[in-house]
């Protein structure tokens, strides 16, 4: 098997999405993408961004804005919740909505939550929860005992997004973040491991670029692709019910 390719929580920035599918078409020797959910929630472009991920990857896991977008969101911030019930507006299909927009609807409604390749496991959040659980890099010294626990569930190793902050948590516990690993992770016999893949469209490490991981039989490396985010940014403030935040954010990549 090739490389794989690892995208997750797109959130709507189709601008982002498509610098990262034409990053992945340059690298002759990825032969899969797998999604980790969170296509919709706080851009501009749900539909589009819906239709491309669908295009284009092996699977798609439900992440927590897929799951509100057709439900309620539920624990959400004012400005998230926004964003949520403007998607939710723009896919839900009506009664005189064409097959394109059912089809649509119902894919989002369905996506499973978590998806094994061999020993990896792959969900949107952690494995203890698979679509709301944060996994974040202070907690190794607030709740270390968080960590084990998880890692315990781990038959050797589990790729997440959901915090937008790239790295990996091992045994210890211990948090390495890719600019401490040059950006790869090597693969260590029986060394389990949580991994983050980081957001195309809403990078929260304060590197504004766009990121994915790609996934070998040796290990992880992380990708940082530019973007012009200045469009992205003017399409939301286009559009009066979405927070000019959700756009301003992007600038600075938190």
């Amino acid at each position: 098997m090739g490389d794989v390719a690892i995208i997750s929580d797109i959130h709507a920035n189709l601008e982002a999405l498509d610098a990262v599918l034409a990053d992945i078409d340059a690298r002759p020797e990825i032969d899969a993408i797998y999604c980790l959910g969170d296509l919709v929630g706080y851009g501009p472009d749900p539909a589009r961004v819906i239709d491309r991920v669908r295009k284009r990857t092996d699977f798609i896991l439900m992440g927590n804005h897929d799951q509100a977008v057709t439900t309620q969101p539920l624990g959400f911030s004012q400005m998230a919740a926004a964003a949520v019930r403007w998607h939710r507006q723009e896919l839900e299909p009506g009664l005189l909505a064409g097959p394109g927009a059912r089809a649509r609807w119902a894919f989002i409604q369905a996506l499973p939550q978590q998806r094994r390749v061999h020993l990896d496991l792959f969900v949107h959040a952690s494995p203890r929860d698979r679509l709301t659980e944060y996994i974040l890099p202070g907690e190794i010294t607030r709740n270390p005992g968080k960590i084990d626990e998880i890692l315990a569930l781990v038959d050797s190793h589990c790729f997440v997004g959901h915090t937008h902050m790239p790295g990996v948590f091992l045994a210890g516990p211990r948090f390495l973040s890719p600019a401490e690993m040059d950006h790869e992770y090597v693969f260590k016999p029986g060394e389990k491991a949580v991994i983050n893949v980081s957001s195309v469209g809403q990078p929260r490490d304060r590197d504004p670029r766009a990121c994915y991981a790609t996934l070998t039989e040796a290990g992880v490396t992380w990708h940082r692709v530019e973007y012009d985010v200045e469009i992205t940014v003017a399409k939301i403030k286009s559009i009066p019910q979405l927070d000019d935040r959700c756009g301003l954010r992007l600038l600075e990549g938190k």
